[in-house]
Formats: C-alpha cells, structure tokens, sequence
C-alpha cells in the first residue's frame, strides 16, 4: 500500500514539475516565458520555391509583441527553405521594429545565409530588433 502511495506521489510531483516546464523556452539556460503572439495583419507576401518574405504589421508592436508574431508566423512556413519575416507598425512604415530571418534546417542556412543562421534545433530563426521608434 505505502509503495503504491509513494509511486503515485513521485509520479504527481514529476507531472506537475513538467507541466510548469512546457510553457516556457529556454534560451541559453534561462528559462523565459514565450508571450502570447499579437494580432497581426500580412501584408507584401512574396514567396517562391526556396525562398520568401514577409511583413507583419502590428500597429502598437514592442519588441516583445514583434518576436512573439515573427515565432507565430514561423510555425506555418511550408515550403521555402529561407524566409524574411519583418514587422513593422504600419504598410507605409518604411523601419522596422524587428526582423527574423528563417532557416529550415542547417544546410539552407549555409546555403541562404552563409551560415549566419544558427540552431541546436531546426528550424531556427534570427532575430534583429532594433526598434529604431521605441
């Protein structure tokens, strides 16, 4: 009875420790919350075979809301091998808040990037925020 108990204890602690682990990233050993992606509208879509771009506009974008949108966006590439992915606060902006630029594996990022784009998993992006208006 005491080790069925226990097992059921240890299994629930295990349980909920990885739970609390599944909503967060990890970059370079920290542990970050992912926010919750913006609305964003797309705009100037251009994609090909092996490569694409795009912009996102969110109106009130922080480079938080920007990251979380280009990580959004990421999810459903299908297809090309390298994408842009920049958001700005409006289609006539002409700076942008924060660019990621897409590999999907290491192989395209030599090819597209000249390997700029790095990964302990793939895809990986590269993002650069410079939010020249925040």
């Amino acid at each position: 009875m005491r080790t069925r108990t226990t097992t059921a204890l240890i299994a629930a602690v295990l349980l909920a420790t990885l739970t609390a682990c599944g909503s967060s990233d990890d970059q370079e050993g920290k542990t970050v919350d992912t926010p919750k992606p913006p609305a964003y509208t797309v705009a100037n879509k251009d994609e090909k075979v092996k490569r694409g771009s795009v912009d996102l506009i969110v109106p009130d974008a922080t480079v938080e809301s920007a990251k979380a949108a280009i990580q959004d966006y990421a999810k459903g590439i299908d297809g090309p091998l390298n994408y842009s992915i920049t958001v700005v606060r409006s289609d006539a902006d002409k700076t942008y808040v924060c660019m990621g630029e897409w590999a999907k594996d290491e192989q395209a990022s030599q090819i597209y990037t000249g390997g700029r784009i790095k990964g302990d998993t793939w895809p990986a992006i590269l993002m650069n925020c410079p939010d020249p208006k925040g």
